[in-house]
């Protein structure tokens, strides 16, 4: 009962609103409802997008939030967010961190590449973040990520769990891929 009352309401509020309308009028053809269209997608949108983007993961939020904005930040695809992104990984917060390294790594373009790798060197980064970014290089799909890979198993300059996960992600790598990245 409550609901044929409700409906019955939204009814008689939506005829009176209707403007230059008389209670008990008929609809004739020229007072028919015109669609309105939609503004052609230009090329501002994506920077728009881009921006709202930028300030929900950059401001003060909820944890939540700002990790939607920064996964949101990659799938947008837009190179220009890689230097704010960047920024984020020296985050306070874990999430926010592991959400940056994400975005960065979708993002497929030499200064993502870059970043992961710079990433992996950082002298006060979790371990956990050094460990996804090698993780991350190999997706970039080029040979200078081989030859990093390569140089981090290797070498004994980074640390044991690094050089492990420098060592399964070159295991996963077709062996005509290594070749032809020397």
């Amino acid at each position: 009962m409550r609901w044929s009352v409700l409906v019955g309401l939204v009814v008689v509020g939506v005829a009176d609103a209707a403007p230059g309308k008389q209670k008990g009028a008929s609809l004739s053809e020229e007072d028919e409802p015109v669609a309105v269209k939609p503004a052609a997608a230009g090329p501002h949108e994506s920077d728009l997008a881009l921006l709202r983007g930028l300030l929900w993961a950059l401001e003060p939020a909820p944890t939540e939030i700002r990790v939607i904005a920064v996964e949101d930040l990659g799938l947008l695809g837009d190179p220009r967010a890689l230097n704010p992104l960047a920024e984020l990984l020296i985050d306070p917060n874990p999430a926010v961190q592991s959400a940056a390294l994400k975005s960065i790594a979708a993002l497929r373009y030499p200064r993502s590449e870059e970043i992961l790798t710079n990433v992996a060197r950082h002298p006060t980064l979790p371990e956990r973040l050094k460990v996804s970014a090698v993780d991350a290089v190999l997706y970039q799909n080029t040979r200078s990520a081989i030859a990093f890979l390569k140089q981090v198993a290797r070498s004994t300059t980074f640390t044991f769990n690094l050089q492990n996960a420098a060592k399964r992600a070159l295991a996963e790598v077709p062996p005509d891929r290594i070749e032809a990245s020397r």
